[in-house]
């Protein structure tokens, strides 16, 4: 048996004053509360609660117990509410790189609606078109073009298709030629 169950079990029946009530409230039989308090006696090896068909009363070490099972059970408590908090709304520092070029026209827009949106989120942005190691440079994300590469300890993610195209100005093409094959484009100055 789950030991926080047992104890919420424990604690529910101690302050509604009978399994019945307890097991109401936590959506179980009465006696699954009954299973998991003698759960938590077996285990400890002390009665915690004297039972009669007509009422229940704590043991010494069971009004000890159940002070500090309630203690511990407001803190998981606590801490759940803390990470569903923490979860809620993004905060803190995210570290991104992207390619220069892609990421002035394509992904800073998206940052700068998502720093709108989330005022406690720190961006450090990184434009840079060379790879960098996520996991050595303390990256949170990476936005690339072309194929993800399988790299250790981090995941990759197509998250959309870009039509590229080559083009030239009409002046352009007219003055140097116009390449025929992707091997005619290393005689011409490129902007990418």
């Amino acid at each position: 048996m789950d030991r926080l169950k047992s104890m919420a079990g424990f604690v529910r029946a101690v302050e509604l004053g009978s399994f019945v009530a307890a097991a109401e409230v936590l959506g179980l039989s009465a006696p699954m509360v009954g299973k998991h308090v003698r759960f938590l006696e077996d285990r400890l090896g002390v009665r915690l609660i004297n039972r009669t068909t007509r009422k229940q009363s704590l043991t010494e070490i069971g009004l000890q117990y159940y002070e500090r099972c309630r203690l511990i059970l407001a803190e998981v408590a606590a801490a759940d509410a803390l990470a569903s908090t923490q979860l809620a709304e993004p905060r803190g520092r995210l570290r991104v790189t992207t390619p220069v070029h892609f990421g002035r026209h394509c992904v800073i827009p998206i940052l700068l609606t998502l720093m709108k949106k989330f005022p406690d989120l720190q961006l450090d942005l990184s434009l840079t078109d060379r790879l960098v190691d996520l996991v050595e440079e303390g990256f949170d994300l990476a936005v690339r073009t072309g194929n993800p590469e399988n790299q250790t300890g981090v995941v990759g993610r197509r998250i959309a298709r870009q039509r590229m195209i080559v083009c030239g100005a009409p002046n352009y093409l007219e003055a140097n030629g116009r390449p025929n094959t992707i091997a005619d484009l290393k005689n011409h100055s490129l902007y990418c």
